[in-house]
């Protein structure tokens, strides 16, 4: 009776649309945070042991030995900023693969053919700029904070990698637009250290940058959301399952199940999209 009474509450709820690229960012962010936290503490926890030391350094040597780990002398300050530059690091690397399977998923749902040309815009301008909606009004709806934070800790992980390409100027001034929407940024993601400029950086811009992004991915699905129409014309060009279409139950049960797999949805009109396909 229970069964069926979950059964009954989970067929009427509706689901989130999801592109499985955001599927598939949520939960590669999920395993990395789990994996920064966790460095996170064992650092931190290393530091306190390491300062109740009479000597730091004498501390680090002697764990040194005991690991059979060669080190150099460390600074602490530039450890815990080098850290989190290679945590930001590793963010934007799953944010460039995120933003490249959007665009092949979206290309593929509406048939929509997007060409970036030799600019040298980021993928993402890029992206924005080709999506067939006013740009204005898609960051609107999708999150300016977002995409602002998302923009400098691109900046900040170029400036670790290409030390000489990015200008001061033009990293400066990304975080200073950031810090003119220091309320707003408080308000949202319920961080008060952060963002920082590049030369202090801290664990909670990892947490910021992490958290901008799972928010502008979640809202730009929710802007993108496909109509009836949309579907029905991106299950024409797939051909879909037409060894089923003359068995009513059987596709419209097989339609059910590819929408929830591929697209988190379960709230479309199935009876509207299979007269439509038989037509």
């Amino acid at each position: 009776m229970q069964f069926v009474y979950l059964s009954i509450i989970f067929n009427t709820l509706k689901m989130a649309f999801r592109l499985k690229s955001v599927t598939e960012l949520r939960k590669v962010l999920g395993q990395y945070d789990a994996v920064v936290q966790l460095t996170e503490i064992s650092v931190r926890n290393f530091m306190e042991k390491a300062n109740e030391h009479s000597s730091i350094q004498e501390y680090i040597t002697e764990q040194s030995k005991k690991y059979n780990i060669r080190t150099n002398d460390v600074e602490v300050d530039i450890l815990m900023n080098r850290l989190s530059l290679q945590y930001i690091a590793s963010v934007q690397q799953y944010a460039e693969l995120f933003f490249y399977k959007f665009k092949t998923e979206y290309e593929e749902l509406y048939d929509h053919k997007m060409e970036f040309g030799d600019s040298n815009d980021t993928f993402l301008e890029k992206l924005l700029t080709k999506l067939p909606y006013n740009k204005e009004v898609l960051l609107s709806e999708v999150g300016q904070i977002h995409y602002d934070i998302i923009k400098y800790y691109k900046k900040v992980r170029n400036k670790y990698s290409h030390y000489f390409q990015i200008s001061d100027d033009s990293l400066q001034s990304d975080f200073q637009n950031l810090i003119i929407k220091k309320d707003e940024i408080n308000e949202k993601y319920d961080l008060f250290d952060a963002p920082n400029d590049y030369e202090n950086l801290c664990f909670n811009d990892f947490i910021l940058f992490t958290r901008a992004l799972k928010y502008f991915a979640n809202n730009l699905c929710d802007f993108i959301k496909p109509s009836d129409d949309i579907i029905i014309n991106h299950l024409k060009r797939k051909n879909f399952k037409l060894n089923l279409l003359h068995k009513e139950e059987r596709y419209k049960n097989a339609l059910k199940s590819y929408l929830l797999q591929e697209y988190g949805i379960n709230d479309l009109n199935i009876n509207y999209i299979y007269t439509a396909l038989v037509a």
